[in-house]
C-alpha cells in the first residue's frame, strides 16, 4: 500500500521527507542519498507501459486517466510504499488521484501560505507577485519530465483536498515541526508504526534531527549540490517560520490573507 508524504511545494516535505528516510534507512552517507527511498509521484516511471508519450503531447491532461492504474501496478510489490506528492488530492476530469485499495495513509505538511509565497519566489526565481498569484491559482500545474503533469492548484484548494481526503493522516505544520522538532517528528513516526511497525528510538531521533539541521543540510548542498534546486538560491536556503513579515509587501499579504482567511484562521495562522 501507498503511504503519502504530502504538501503544496515549498512546505517543508523535503525536510520531512529527510527526517523519515535518514532514521528509516540509516547509512553512513550524506543525508540527501537516502531521499531515493521516498519517490516523487508523478514521475515518468510509474506509468511506463501504461500511457502512450505521444497522446500525453497532445494532451497532458490524459496522464489523470492512469494515476490509479499506476500505483495499482506499484502496489503489486506488495510493500509499504512511501511516496511525495505535490498533487492535490482532486479528480481530473473524473479521474481521482488515488483510491482505498491503493493508499493507506498520509501526512499532510502545511505551511503559512504567506510563507510559501516567499519560498517559492526564491525557489524559481519569481519576483514576490508572480509567486503570490501563482499560490492562489486555482489551476497551477507543474511537469516532471514536461509531460507528466502534477496538479498543484491553489494553496487553498491543496489544502481542502487533503484534509477531506477519505483516508487516515496527519496534519502537520510546517511551523510547529520547525518550532518543535522533536516531537512533531515523533508524532510523525508513532503515525507511520500504525501501518508499518518501526522502532522508537528517542536518542536515534535526536541523531537524526542534528543531521537533518538546516545548517548542515544547507552547508552540505553547498558543498555537493542537491537535485532539487532551481534557482539561484539554495534549495536549503533559511527555512524561517515569518520572513514574510519582512520581504512581503502589504497588499500581498492582504491579498493573500482574504482567498486563503478561512483555511489561514483554521490553522491559526491569523
Amino acid at each position: 500500500m501507498i503511504f503519502w508524504i504530502a504538501s503544496y511545494p515549498k512546505s517543508g516535505n523535503t525536510w520531512l521527507r529527510l527526517l523519515i528516510t535518514n532514521y528509516l534507512w540509516p547509512n553512513n552517507s550524506n543525508q540527501f542519498e537516502n531521499l531515493k527511498n521516498i519517490e516523487v509521484f508523478p514521475q515518468k516511471k510509474f506509468f511506463e507501459g501504461l500511457v502512450d508519450e505521444n497522446i500525453l503531447k497532445n494532451d497532458r491532461l490524459q496522464i489523470f486517466k492512469h494515476f490509479v492504474t499506476a500505483q495499482d501496478k506499484l502496489n503489486l510489490n506488495n510493500e509499504f510504499n512511501i511516496l511525495k506528492t505535490h498533487n492535490a488530492a482532486v479528480s481530473i476530469k473524473n479521474e481521482p488521484f488515488t483510491n482505498p485499495n491503493n493508499s493507506c495513509g498520509a501526512v499532510y505538511i502545511v505551511r503559512d501560505p504567506r510563507s510559501v509565497a516567499v519560498s517559492h519566489s526564491y525557489h524559481h526565481k519569481f519576483n514576490f507577485e508572480k509567486s503570490t498569484s501563482n499560490i492562489l491559482n486555482d489551476q497551477t500545474v507543474a511537469f516532471a519530465g514536461k509531460l507528466y503533469m502534477e496538479a498543484r492548484l491553489s494553496w487553498k484548494v491543496h489544502y481542502i483536498s487533503w484534509k477531506k481526503i477519505n483516508m487516515p493522516k496527519i496534519i502537520i505544520k510546517y511551523e510547529d515541526l520547525h518550532n518543535d522538532t522533536f516531537n512533531k517528528f515523533l508524532e510523525v513516526l508513532k503515525f507511520i508504526n500504525q501501518f508499518k511497525k518501526i522502532e522508537i528510538d528517542e536518542s536515534k531521533i535526536n541523531e537524526v534531527i542534528e543531521k537533518c539541521s538546516f545548517s548542515k543540510l544547507s552547508e552540505n548542498e553547498k558543498k555537493i549540490g542537491f537535485v532539487e534546486k532551481k534557482g539561484e538560491e539554495n534549495f536549503f536556503r533559511k527555512g524561517l517560520v515569518d520572513e514574510w513579515k519582512k520581504v512581503l509587501k502589504k497588499d500581498l499579504v492582504e491579498k493573500i490573507e482574504k482567498e486563503c482567511g478561512e483555511e489561514m484562521r483554521e490553522l491559526k495562522y491569523l
